[in-house]
Formats: structure tokens, sequence, C-alpha cells
């Protein structure tokens, strides 16, 4: 009887101080494991730039395309003119979308200072969706766009190789996106 008596004064004890903290401010859901997970998903999406969550390879290709014909300087109108018409033919897409793809990659790229380390994390989240001709795709792409007004510049060219490296791209015929 005696061991009965302790263990029920032993769980008034407890609910008693847990009472007296949650009295205290202290938040009891810091202790519950599920909460914290759930938290620290939370967290996790909030903390994470836009540009590094794009799944889809054309959004990540787009805003690849937009990078390097911003790279050296604002973006002129014949420079937007012919990215447009780049996203035209070769994703197959109208001209309002294009505009579309254009603006949304323009405002994602707002706050990049160093284009160069963004490559990785930009095509990260859609690696596994691209294929062979599409990686070829994509850099012939930023080849055609970094010559645009001038020849590649040096910044150009390491994100093109940043773009080579994170996809491991081997020369082969590319075919349609």
């Amino acid at each position: 009887m005696h061991i009965i008596i302790g263990i029920i004064t032993a769980i008034a004890g407890f609910f008693w101080a847990l009472h007296s903290l949650q009295n205290a401010g202290v938040d009891l859901n810091a202790f519950n494991p599920f909460t914290w997970a759930r938290r620290r998903k939370w967290e996790k999406q909030l903390g994470t730039k836009p540009r590094h969550t794009l799944t889809n390879s054309m959004d990540a290709a787009a805003l690849l395309v937009v990078a390097i014909s911003k790279q050296d300087g604002e973006i002129t109108r014949e420079t937007k003119l012919e990215v447009l018409s780049i996203f035209e033919s070769e994703f197959g897409v109208s001209r309002s979308k294009a505009i579309e793809m254009f603006s949304s990659s323009t405002y994602l790229l707002n706050d990049v200072v160093d284009m160069i380390s963004e490559v990785k994390p930009v095509l990260e989240p859609s690696k596994s969706e691209f294929q062979v001709s599409h990686t070829n795709k994509l850099v012939k792409m930023l080849i055609k766009v970094a010559n645009i007004e001038t020849g590649i510049s040096i910044n150009q060219d390491k994100i093109i190789q940043g773009v080579k490296e994170t996809l491991l791209i081997t020369e082969k015929k590319a075919s349609n996106w």
C-alpha cells in the first residue's frame, strides 16, 4: 500500500511541477518531440530561399538563363527580347508564358550577390529531373545568351562550368526539351 501511495504522490508532484512551470511562462510544448519536429520542418521550409526550392527543371533553367544575361550588368531590351525568343523556341511555350518565366526569374534573382555560388543550390532540387538532352540544351542556351552582346565573360564562364559540374554533363547530341 505504501508503494501505491508513493507512486500517486510522485505523479501528483510531477503534474504540480508542470502546472507551476506553465504558470511561470515555460512552454510545455517545447518538450514534445512531435511539436519540435513539426516546428523544425516549418523553420527549415521558411528559411530556405525561394530560388533554392525550384523543383521544375524548366524553371531552374530559365532562372540560370536570366542570371547569365544579368551577370555583367543590367539586361538590355535586345537581350530581354532574345531571351524571350529563346524561351519560346527551346521550351516550346507561348509568349505570355515566356514573359512570366522571365519576370519570375528576375524577381528571384533580386538579392543575389554571387550567382556563381548559387548554381548548385538552384539546380539541386531539380537535378533528378534533368535528362542528358536537357542539360546539353541548357548549356547551349547559356552560351547563346552569354554571346548576345559581347563574348562570354569570366563570370559567365564560371556559371556555365558550375552548371556542367553540378549536372555532370558529357558531350552528347541534344534533343528537344
